[in-house]
């Protein structure tokens, strides 16, 4: 009961944190930007023109990023709908939200989740592009709590399931 009160108050604290604390006009333009990059549309529209359009390892790393995205939507929706958590916005007072408010469930972050299992996908395929990939993910995924729709263990979720998911479609023998 302590560490799950702990783990919700830490929750609370590094939400109000991104979400108020680093608010400025800079971040209020830029990261409902990065918020797109973990948008079904943006995802889907990068891994089929890849799988599509690409060269040889191009075009499976494509192919690998539709089936990762596929399983991680799949692992989101069942979560989302299992855990029932209530989205930030709703739950907190005071929380600033930029986005349209969404009325499905918190957790885990879809947007992240996308995002991971791209960046994780084309960063075994593409290791040379590792950093740049995952820092861009990471990004994705604190700008879900800067325009107040997730929590941070919403975001942790999502990173490890898209990331945990983009692993496993990877390793299959193609």
């Amino acid at each position: 009961m302590a560490i799950r009160r702990w783990v919700r108050n830490g929750d609370y604290y590094l939400f109000y944190y991104i979400n108020r604390r680093l608010q400025c006009a800079f971040l209020d333009r830029v990261m409902p930007l990065f918020t797109l990059l973990g948008s079904a549309a943006f995802a889907l529209f990068l891994a089929l023109v890849t799988a599509m359009l690409g060269r040889e390892q191009a075009r499976t790393a494509g192919w690998q990023a539709l089936f990762a995205l596929s399983g991680s939507h799949l692992m989101v929706r069942f979560f989302k709908a299992w855990v029932g958590r209530c989205r930030p916005y709703l739950a907190l007072p005071g929380t600033r939200y930029l986005d349209r408010p969404w009325q499905d469930y918190s957790f885990p972050s879809g947007h992240t989740a996308a995002s991971f299992s791209l960046a994780i996908v084309f960063a075994l395929n593409f290791p040379y592009l590792t950093w740049p990939l995952v820092t861009v993910a990471g990004i994705t995924g604190i700008s879900r709590m800067y325009v107040g729709m997730h929590y941070p263990t919403d975001v942790l979720g999502g990173a490890t399931m898209g990331a945990f998911v983009a692993f496993l479609i990877h390793s299959w023998p193609w």
